[in-house]
């Protein structure tokens, strides 16, 4: 499915609350080995897109079982050289922002860019939690669907999603993140041209807001994967787990 093409309910399709939905993705993620901050993140950024039509729950899968790899460069004003640096966990999902956001606070522009991205779609997530913080910023990502466009004037609570160029061949898993303090600097994200599938603001509210009163729409076999990491967290009922685990007696509680 491309994102922004909202998914069109089959008779398999089940709908799951989204703090059910959250709490379960976290463990998954946990059970595959993230770390704290980074499933929380990507748990909450795979339930938004899943809510809105986005596929959240098919970006996962490049995280589950799978160790960070993302590599990012951070670049304000000031030319010259820009090394990579590899990512300790996830860096395309909010990092990428607060990093970009940062940079444009010192220099009046922050581009951050994210190789080798594991699930470049969290990254409109990202967008969003930066939709009302009174600046400008612009997004691409790119992943199998094509070459995605977004971006925010920072002045409402979601961002417009421009579009997918569907025939881009431009290589995947990368992330550009521009931060901007005046719309009279440019961004050196080109939207391209050939985009389909935009989504307005007003659609993407319509659309989360409309999930959180019905329920997610979740296939059983998407719920069967997050329940099969999930059950990695879980040990195995015992004497010691009982008295060691969490709740355990030594928990001095």
């Amino acid at each position: 499915m491309r994102a922004g093409q909202q998914r069109k309910r089959n008779w398999t399709s089940m709908k799951t609350a989204m703090n059910e939905l959250t709490s379960l993705c976290r463990a998954a993620l946990e059970g595959s080995g993230w770390a704290q901050g980074d499933y929380e993140d990507a748990a909450d950024a795979a339930v938004w897109l899943q809510a809105v039509g986005f596929g959240g729950l098919e970006a996962l899968d490049g995280m589950l079982g799978a160790q960070a790899r993302e590599q990012y460069t951070v670049k304000g004003a000031a030319c010259g050289e820009h090394p990579a640096r590899q990512a300790p966990g996830l860096a395309g999902c909010v990092l990428a922002f607060e990093l970009a956001w940062a940079r444009a606070t010192k220099e009046g522009i922050g581009v951050v860019r994210v190789s080798g991205a594991l699930a470049p779609r969290l990254a409109l997530h990202g967008l969003k939690t930066m939709s009302g913080r009174s600046r400008r910023f612009d997004l691409s990502w790119r992943d199998a669907a094509g070459c995605h466009f977004a971006w925010t004037d920072g002045r409402g609570l979601y961002p417009t999603y421009l579009g997918c160029n569907a025939r881009s061949g431009a290589v995947t898993g990368e992330i550009v993140v521009c931060c901007r303090t005046s719309e009279a600097i440019p961004s050196p994200i080109d939207v391209e041209p050939g985009l389909s599938h935009e989504v307005d603001p007003e659609e993407l509210e319509a659309r989360h807001h409309g999930a959180i009163w019905n329920g997610v729409d979740v296939e059983p076999a998407q719920l069967a994967r997050l329940v099969d990491w999930k059950r990695r967290v879980l040990v195995a009922e015992s004497e010691a787990s009982r008295t060691h685990g969490a709740g355990g007696s030594d928990d001095g509680f």
